[in-house]
């Protein structure tokens, strides 16, 4: 990919200044990460979609942007808003991967008209089971640091469990972020708290669910966000893991792309 074309910067928020990459011209599509990545976990896929103006932001906490006052998935989704509001957007389609998926969630049922269509990868429901069965979960990105380096052989080990083809490139990004936030699972903690039954028939617009067969934390409960949206559509990625963005960047990329084609007039 020629990086020459990504457009890097900060956009001031009442949340502070939110780092965003941008890139490309035509209907605005917004791209939400995972935690603990930030906007690179969409590097690879951004070339895939020239016909878009691209949005992709590093969401409250994560990359370049500010930790938020409270870590929710209702702020995230309102930080996510205020950087359209600041690009002069006033509605955009909306892709989030995982935690990602579950603050685009939150943004299409809050603000259904800003959100012209949704894209849910591997995005979890959060119901009550859902609610108690992550309250005694343990910690999936922390480890305890160690003189001698092993806790990076641990996570490096520990996240290879859950991609279909282990790529080098992939952990050492993903390593690098886990490194670099104060508090990796920070995420998780906002995730095991959200009601996703309060949005349920609140976003009429078409939806798009892309399930990935090689992801063992979600794929197996992706009965529960299908029945949030009878109305969706649903795509599963084979080769698809926990990493699916990166890992798949064509098939994910080719997905939204037939998914707005076939779905959405633009």
């Amino acid at each position: 990919m020629i990086e020459d074309d990504l457009r890097p910067g900060y956009v001031d928020t009442p949340m502070g200044r939110m780092h965003v990459v941008t890139r490309g011209s035509g209907p605005c599509l917004v791209l939400l990460h995972q935690t603990p990545r930030c906007w690179d976990e969409y590097r690879a896929l951004m070339s895939r979609l020239d016909d878009y103006q691209l949005v992709v932001p590093d969401l409250p906490g994560h990359g370049a942007s500010p930790p938020p006052v409270a870590n929710t998935i209702e702020g995230a989704a309102e930080a996510v808003l205020a950087i359209l509001d600041a690009l002069a957007v006033p509605s955009a389609h909306v892709a989030g991967h995982h935690f990602g998926g579950l603050v685009a969630y939150h943004l299409a049922v809050s603000a259904p008209e800003r959100v012209e269509s949704l894209v849910l990868s591997s995005t979890p429901y959060i119901d009550a089971a859902e609610r108690e069965r992550r309250r005694t979960a343990p910690a999936f990105n922390e480890v305890e640091p160690r003189s001698d380096g092993g806790h990076l052989g641990e996570l490096w080990q520990r996240r290879s469990g859950y991609l279909a083809r282990p790529d080098p490139a992939v952990l050492s990004r993903y390593v690098r972020d886990v490194l670099a936030h104060a508090e990796p699972d920070r995420g998780h903690a906002a995730v095991a708290v959200y009601r996703s039954e309060d949005g349920v028939g609140r976003y009429p617009g078409p939806v798009l669910r892309i399930e990935s067969a090689r992801d063992p934390r979600a794929f197996p409960r992706r009965e529960r966000i299908k029945a949030a949206f009878p109305q969706a559509r649903e795509l599963v990625i084979g080769e698809g893991d926990i990493a699916t963005p990166e890992t798949c960047p064509g098939e994910f990329a080719a997905a939204i792309v037939d998914f707005h084609r076939g779905a959405v007039h633009r």
